[in-house]
């Protein structure tokens, strides 16, 4: 069974991750740099310092997995031209994200969590979206994300 202390890692990474995405929207409708902001994601929020990541966007069709920085920033940003088909996923200025943890999971000090997360836009309208996160523990109260598999629910 899972501990306690590390499903509450688990959400306050999902929080911070759904705060940062929020406000690069935010900044960037201001026209405001959102370079402090990347960084903060990149290094804070991912492992890329730690290990290789691995992530599937959730509105990516042609490059649909991508490992490096610059892919990852691509489709945040929509304006490095890494991907073509990205438009900047984190530059929608998303009102709320809201995860909804399915279950999560611990073994060896790696950890999963699967669920729903809600994207709510200005109009209001939500975007529900699938989603599969692993967590690596880089000391007892931190987390990085080395997974991240997003994908819209199956419409057939």
């Amino acid at each position: 069974m899972i501990k306690k202390e590390m499903v509450n890692l688990v959400s306050q990474m999902q929080r911070r991750w759904a705060n940062i995405v929020i406000e690069i929207g935010q900044e960037y409708k201001k026209k405001n740099n959102v370079d402090n902001l990347t960084s903060e994601l990149m290094q804070k929020i991912y492992a890329f310092d730690y290990c290789d990541v691995l992530f599937k966007p959730t509105l990516a069709k042609v490059d649909q997995f991508r490992s490096s920085k610059e892919e990852f920033l691509s489709y945040f940003l929509g304006q490095n031209n890494t991907c073509k088909e990205d438009s900047g996923f984190a530059i929608k200025n998303w009102k709320s994200i809201e995860f909804n943890n399915y279950k999560i999971t611990e073994y060896n000090n790696y950890l999963l969590s699967m669920g729903n997360y809600f994207f709510k836009d200005q109009k209001n309208e939500i975007l529900k979206v699938e989603y599969t996160f692993g967590f690596i523990k880089i000391n007892n109260n931190e987390l990085r994300i080395n997974l991240h598999h997003s994908s819209l629910p199956y419409g057939g």
